[in-house]
């Protein structure tokens, strides 16, 4: 099966949920370049994932390809997804290829999308239709396989409903005056929105006369043009004044599966988020020490606590062999996952420092950690940190969330740039970021609810 799916105007909170189950589900994604890439996280890990897209006055994928692949895959694969910018029959050729495929025996659905021409706009302030000033609105294409151009103008210059334009970033100029030509209004609104729903999102408003005279260089496709007085709301509808950290891009990485809380970040504040594995934790059962010499164990982090369960596991040990033993533990989430065993902790310190102060006449303590740590006393390690393959968004980074000192590593390994401020539980990673070279660090008690907290805090917000 083929799907012909919409994926939205890029903005993450826009892709339907039909999009995101089909991503979930496929085995092949044949993906546009308009497509965030972030949306490719939905599928899994084996699934084969192609750029197809087409690029204006870049190379590109030829159309006959596309056909010939998505033919092919379909062969391959239980379920191929088909990724459009926008919805597939809105100037993105979806009944071209849904022609096509059938055509070759393929079965196919179609799964609107979230156009730009609606969605994008209205984000931006320019409802495409408005009682009284607009009843309906049109939608135009600048771009033409034969290269000529087919609007009609005459017809352009006597509308008075919303119009839209769409790949005509080169166009813009020619496009007013021929409207003026023709008899339409030197004061008629006009706005061109620019990587509409991205973080660098550009919005001009100006009239056909005004704009004959602006420099419009820095406004790049993907771009719309539109005609018409609903144009005149975008200042006061203009759904980015009210976000406060609007085009923020922040970085949250953690070496586990657990989710960071930032579902709301993007509709509420205008954050982009991208959030990254970057490594698995692996339980470790070749390690075996006596835990009946020791009389105090201490949890360095709650993966040691999880990580020490399996170890009793494997090594057939009754939980009851610890009754009369004395717990401690680092952090409050180290706290919380003993907690949830129903086991009581009988002392926490925030850092390993203080730990090893406050246990310094305590002979018969083990600590309980990861590999390759460090540690001044007994110790087991029963987990390792093993990184795994991921990419770092392509945007530029504002600030990074980070849980973890392993995790940064991994990130400067990657050649992280250091001057983006980092939020980072307190000591461990603290010290890490400075080793390593950081320069703009910020610490917070040990929570990612807290780090998020921080940094929306620094951005001028409140949760």
């Amino acid at each position: 099966m083929i799907w012909f799916v919409g994926a939205g105007c890029y903005h993450p909170d826009m892709l339907t949920i039909g999009a995101k189950k089909l991503l979930e589900q496929a085995d092949c994604v044949l993906y546009d370049h308009l497509v965030n890439k972030e949306f490719l996280q939905y599928a899994s890990k084996d699934c084969e994932c192609i750029c197809v897209g087409k690029r204006g006055h870049q190379k590109s994928c030829a159309q006959e390809d596309i056909f010939t692949l998505l033919v092919q895959k379909n062969k391959q694969y239980k379920n191929v997804v088909r990724l459009k910018g926008g919805d597939p029959y809105l100037f993105a050729r979806g009944s071209e290829e849904m022609h096509y495929v059938l055509e070759n025996g393929c079965n196919c659905q179609y799964v609107p999308g979230i156009s730009s021409a609606i969605g994008a706009l209205g984000y931006a302030g320019i409802p495409v239709t408005q009682r009284h000033t607009a009843t309906g609105f049109i939608v135009h294409s600048m771009h033409y396989q034969d290269g000529k151009d087919h609007l009609d103008y005459k017809k352009i210059a006597q509308e008075t409903n919303t119009q839209i334009f769409f790949m005509g970033s080169h166009k813009i100029k020619t496009l007013a005056q021929k409207c003026i030509d023709n008899g339409m209004s030197e004061d008629t609104p006009i706005a061109i929105g620019s990587h509409l729903t991205y973080p660098e999102q550009k919005v001009y408003t100006s009239t056909l006369k005004k704009i004959l005279n602006k420099d419009l260089s820095s406004f790049t496709s993907p771009l719309l043009i539109v005609l018409g007085n609903v144009v005149k709301e975008q200042s006061l509808l203009d759904n980015t004044k009210r976000l406060l950290a609007f085009s923020k891009n922040v970085l949250f990485a953690s070496i586990d599966e657990n989710p960071w809380p930032v579902e709301d970040l993007l509709l509420r504040y205008g954050i982009f988020t991208y959030s990254r594995q970057v490594a698995n934790v692996i339980y470790i059962p070749d390690e075996i020490v006596d835990l009946n010499l020791y009389d105090t164990l201490i949890f360095s982090s709650k993966h040691a606590v999880k990580s020490f369960f399996q170890y009793l596991s494997y090594n057939h040990i009754d939980i009851r062999s610890l009754f009369s033993k004395k717990i401690f533990c680092i952090g409050k989430k180290t706290q919380e996952e003993l907690e949830r065993r129903a086991i009581q902790v009988d002392h926490v310190e925030s850092n390993s420092s203080d730990m090893f102060t406050y246990i310094k006449e305590h002979k018969n303590a083990l600590y309980i950690k990861g590999k390759d740590v460090d540690c001044p006393i007994d110790s087991l390690s029963t987990y390792q940190i093993a990184p795994i393959e991921f990419d770092l968004p392509e945007v530029k980074l504002d600030a990074i969330g980070i849980s973890c000192p392993q995790a940064l590593e991994i990130l400067d390994q990657k050649g992280i740039d250091k001057t983006i401020p980092v939020f980072c539980y307190a000591y461990k990673t603290y010290q890490k970021a400075k080793e390593l070279g950081f320069t703009n660090i910020h610490t917070t008690p040990s929570s990612k609810q807290e780090i998020v907290k921080h940094i929306l805090e620094y951005f001028g917000g409140n949760i």
